[in-house]
């Protein structure tokens, strides 16, 4: 028979082979015997010597029933037989498919490419006219027609596979009568009565022979099946199909839900006592979201369809990727990946158990991974796929250099995210606003995205408890409209005062190392700090571009300090660390990423200008020392605009692109309105917005297009800015 168009089979079946075929075996761990029915079906039909033997036997006892027939005018093996037939010449009717003709080598290659059965593919197949003989098949076939017998084909192939269909035939030897054609292949109705109508209208059918019991008869009532129950093994000869069928159809309830196809399999084995099987596990689960057509695949009652936060895609380089997760409750946890495209290339993560001890966070390091590449992933949870906002999507950066053109990309940024909290939040009309502006983020064609601080703001009341804060960081992760941004483009985060401590917080607040303890916990990055500096600052390179994210608080002097060398924002150390990192990157952009703005120099809250001594003492290193490339990024203004400012000494202008807010209230501070460092036509006032850089172009044109937008992202306002603009002229 041809596989089941609806049911779509051997899609279930060759997951399982992927899925199962990934699974290393910790040390000293004794493999655990699980369903397999794809890959265990087709090696059992190709390699096992009792299929060939049933097959024979099957067809030794066609041959006996054969003889049996031709000598019993009576003997009819079709339902459809009507009227006087004894006198008509006699006929066998066989199906082709795991009947005639062995289509396993189609299913393994289902299987080894990660592919699931489609019409396109499977004439593919038939037209290649390769297929071999089912053991058995010929030698009846021949023997029938040495005793006269004709010899019809009865097949759910289609009529346009006719040609390649009989090459095929013929080129193994198998009888091919022209006149009337031995072939009746599918041309509208998939149900073989009518086309064995037509064969009963002109010949007596003495066997049909088959490997599913739409080769035998139509749907039946309840006195036909009592009738026809002797006929199997006397008139009907059944073949034995382990790889597809419409048995597998009925068991599914023609679900197209793999995952739920595989559960109503493994709800529909049978036991003594129906507890004795236990839960799937989780490397015996379908595709949830096969080439992304599937997007939820519901747990049983009483088990989580979906996380309480996440997935995350946090950072990632050319071979490594860090996958962030948090359950609703303690868990097992475990993620399966694979190129975007590929998924026979599957793999499966360590399993990770969630704690409450660890606010229920599981970290995926995958590793050894294709640099360049796009993955896509699911997650599981005690053995379930879990529910997502969006198809999962990670990407790894690539290995360029030496070898062409760096790639462009596009990332995003922002700052400034306020969820509100009706229970914690002051009285009055709520800070927080529309959360659109992070789904509209997620539908961007980015690689990236970078928080640059306040992403979460601490209440009052949580100051003074790290049980309260971690508590307001659950509370923002959990936000729905943010899941879908998380899952869809890597993640790279700094703070800024309101996700470290109170307002305009410095290194004096007491809880500093707990809420370093929480950013690293929730916004993981490679490396925070150095040996003996402890700090959220840290740098990643992507393409060739290189991103420096500073701390601005953790070392900051209260903001009330006089001014000196002594009052700083940043500290030596750090400055120290990110002038060695600036000398010795070969980006060809540097982004200094930061909450407090850099270089603007109308300072009437915070900002690096009220720090004078090390601002001037910083920036003028940087210009003194002719670093290019340099480009700032900053947030915390609940106003956005872009800055250009040609600092003392410095070979070309620097521009600073602040972006601010995302969902907290959006601002304006009217004394600033003619500030002249600002680009005419950037300050965006009382509009929540998000900046989108793309870095364009080959090594010889390579630029940057800036672009603000506004929560439905539309864009306020763009500039262009070429690579060569932000190098000094060589002298």
């Amino acid at each position: 028979m041809n596989p089941p168009r609806t049911a779509n089979p051997p899609k279930l079946l060759q997951v399982l082979a992927l899925v199962a075929a990934t699974l290393p075996l910790a040390k000293g761990q004794a493999p655990r015997p699980s369903p397999r029915p794809g890959l265990q079906a087709a090696l059992w039909v190709q390699r096992s010597g009792e299929y060939r033997a049933l097959c024979r036997q099957a067809y030794a006892l066609a041959r006996t029933r054969l003889d049996e027939a031709l000598a019993d005018p009576a003997w009819t093996a079709a339902l459809e037989q009507r009227g006087a037939f004894r006198s008509k010449p006699p006929a066998v009717v066989l199906d082709l498919d795991e009947t005639v003709l062995d289509n396993s080598p189609y299913q393994t290659r289902l299987l080894r490419d990660g592919r699931s059965y489609d019409r396109k593919s499977w004439s593919a197949w038939v037209r290649e006219a390769k297929a071999r003989a089912v053991p058995g098949a010929l030698e009846f076939c021949r023997y029938a027609v040495s005793r006269g017998v004709r010899v019809f084909y009865l097949s759910n192939r289609r009529a346009e596979n006719e040609r390649p269909t009989r090459d095929n035939l013929a080129r193994l030897g198998f009888p091919l009568a022209e006149d009337p054609s031995p072939l009746l292949l599918r041309t509208k109705e998939s149900d073989k009565g009518p086309r064995r109508g037509r064969i009963a209208a002109t010949h007596r059918i003495l066997l049909a022979i088959g490997d599913s019991l739409g080769d035998f008869h139509s749907p039946l009532s309840g006195e036909e099946e009592k009738k026809v129950r002797s006929w199997f093994g006397t008139r009907w000869i059944v073949l034995p199909n382990p790889m597809y069928g419409h048995w597998l159809l009925a068991l599914t309830k023609g679900s197209k839900n793999a995952a739920e196809r595989l559960r109503a399999m493994y709800a529909a084995l049978r036991s003594e006592r129906p507890e004795a099987i236990p839960p799937l596990p989780v490397k015996d689960l379908a595709e949830a979201w096969w080439k992304g057509e599937v997007r939820n695949a519901h747990a049983p009652a009483g088990r989580p369809r979906r996380l309480a936060a996440g997935p995350m895609n946090a950072w990632a380089d050319m071979h490594d990727a860090l996958i962030w997760v948090q359950t609703q409750g303690e868990a097992r946890v475990q993620i399966r990946f694979w190129p975007e495209g590929r998924p026979r290339l599957a793999r499966l993560s360590e399993e990770k158990r969630t704690r409450r001890t660890e606010d229920l966070i599981a970290r995926f390091l995958l590793t050894r991974l294709t640099p360049g590449t796009r993955f896509r992933y699911e997650v599981y949870v005690d053995g379930f796929p879990v529910e997502t906002a969006a198809p999962p999507l990670f990407r790894t950066g690539a290995d360029w250099r030496y070898r062409g053109d760096p790639p462009e990309f596009t990332f995003l940024f922002g700052s400034c995210l306020y969820v509100n909290d009706p229970l914690s939040d002051r009285p009055g009309k709520p800070y927080g606003g529309d959360l659109r502006i992070l789904e509209t983020m997620a539908r961007e064609p980015a690689d990236l995205m970078l928080w640059l601080g306040d992403n979460g703001y601490f209440r009052e009341s949580d100051w003074s408890s790290p049980a309260a804060m971690r508590d307001r960081y659950r509370h923002v992760r959990a936000t729905a409209p943010l899941q879908a941004l998380l899952a869809r483009m890597q993640n790279f985060a700094v703070w800024d005062d309101h996700d470290y401590g109170p307002n305009d917080s410095d290194r004096s607040f007491p809880l500093k190392a707990e809420s370093l303890r929480l950013l690293q916990d929730y916004w993981p990055a490679p490396i925070r700090g150095m040996p003996g500096v402890p700090g959220a600052f840290f740098r990643f390179t992507w393409a060739d571009a290189e991103f420096f994210l500073l701390d601005d608080r953790s070392f900051r002097s209260p903001n009330r300090s006089p001014e000196g060398p002594e009052k700083t924002m940043f500290g030596k150390a750090q400055l120290r660390w990110l002038a060695d990192s600036l000398r010795s990157s070969r980006a060809t952009f540097k982004f200094l990423v930061n909450g407090n703005q850099w270089l603007n120099p109308m300072v009437f809250f915070e900002g690096f200008a009220a720090f004078r001594s090390e601002q001037e003492a910083f920036l003028s290193l940087l210009a003194r020392e002719r670093i290019g490339g340099l480009v700032f990024l900053s947030g915390d203004r609940h106003a956005g605009e872009l800055l250009r400012v040609r600092w003392k000494g410095a070979a070309y202008d620097w521009y600073e692109f602040t972006s601010s807010p995302l969902s907290a209230g959006a601002d304006g501070y009217e004394p600033e309105r003619d500030n002249p460092a600002r680009v005419p036509g950037t300050w965006i006032t009382r509009t929540r917005n998000y900046g989108k850089i793309r870095i364009l172009g080959g090594k010889k044109d390579r630029r940057l297009v800036l672009s603000a937008h506004d929560p439905d992202g539309k864009e306020i306002w763009s500039h262009v800015i070429p690579a060569k603009s932000l190098q000094a002229p060589k002298k």
